[in-house]
């Protein structure tokens, strides 16, 4: 029997973010994913290597990533792009190491009290085990939080140690809205992070929670592989026009994902 090849699918936004992996894979577009989605494969080190793009929104990227995995059935799923920092540390470049993912959108407008507000540092995350908030019952058993591996997490700081590159381990929010209220961005961390964690960090990330939730639902392991684009919390202007120098840095961590997971397949 032929020994089983190892795939592993890379999910990203924007050619812009795509093109330095596109480039070093030497990928080539395959199909369009329903006429829309175009889908690439590479191979190196013996694992193929899929890139599906799926423009910019949670939905695009709930439909791409599941039409993806029924089109490769890959062994691994990564998340591949810029995130925006959502904490008063996080700096432009900074790679970064996903803990868990999140929804950074779904809010009921009422403080603790269920008092209607417009002051967004008081409003509470519609996800929840309160009987106000939507649970997992709600959703058909399916949770409102995806955490990492932690298999997964120790490998990606082995990798970027041997690298010689630094990381932050931090949570990543998913949305299609983007903040940069410091007070709303605190009472993000504050009500919508798990609260038996002391790290109340967390980077911003359109698509990165519909990916999630797409791996979860297929059973496909799932990691990101993330730059910091610009500080959100300190509003700090992002510039589009840099975002492939960024992901350049991010390169030989993907290609070293790569090697490592078809190692050890």
């Amino acid at each position: 029997m032929d020994k089983k090849t190892f795939k592993i699918l890379f999910v990203s936004a924007m050619k812009t973010e795509l093109r330095p992996l596109l480039k070093k894979l030497n990928a080539r577009e395959r199909k369009k994913l329903l006429n829309i989605f175009p889908l690439y494969k590479a191979a190196h080190k013996s694992v193929e290597v899929y890139v599906v793009e799926t423009y910019v929104g949670e939905t695009n990227a709930s439909i791409a990533t599941l039409e993806a995995i029924r089109d490769v059935n890959p062994d691994f799923v990564i998340k591949y792009g810029c995130v925006g920092g959502s904490y008063v540390e996080s700096k432009n470049g900074d790679v970064i190491i996903p803990l868990g993912f999140f929804h950074r959108t779904s809010w009921i407008t009422r403080t603790k009290e269920g008092t209607p507000t417009k002051d967004s540092s008081q409003w509470q995350s519609v996800f929840g085990e309160l009987p106000h908030q939507v649970n997992s019952n709600n959703l058909g058993g399916l949770p409102y939080y995806f955490p990492v591996n932690k298999e997964h997490i120790d490998l990606s700081q082995k990798i970027l140690k041997e690298l010689n590159i630094s990381a932050v381990d931090c949570y990543v929010g998913g949305g299609n809205m983007w903040a940069f209220s410091q007070e709303f961005l605190n009472n993000m961390a504050e009500v919508m992070l798990p609260s038996d964690k002391n790290d109340k960090r967390f980077v911003s990330d359109m698509e990165s929670y519909s990916v999630a939730h797409a791996c979860y639902v297929t059973k496909k392991p799932f990691l990101g592989c993330y730059a910091v684009a610009s500080n959100d919390y300190t509003d700090e202007p992002y510039d589009p026009n840099r975002v492939s120098k960024q992901m350049e840095r991010l390169v030989p961590y993907a290609f070293k994902l790569i090697e490592t997971l078809g190692k050890i397949k």
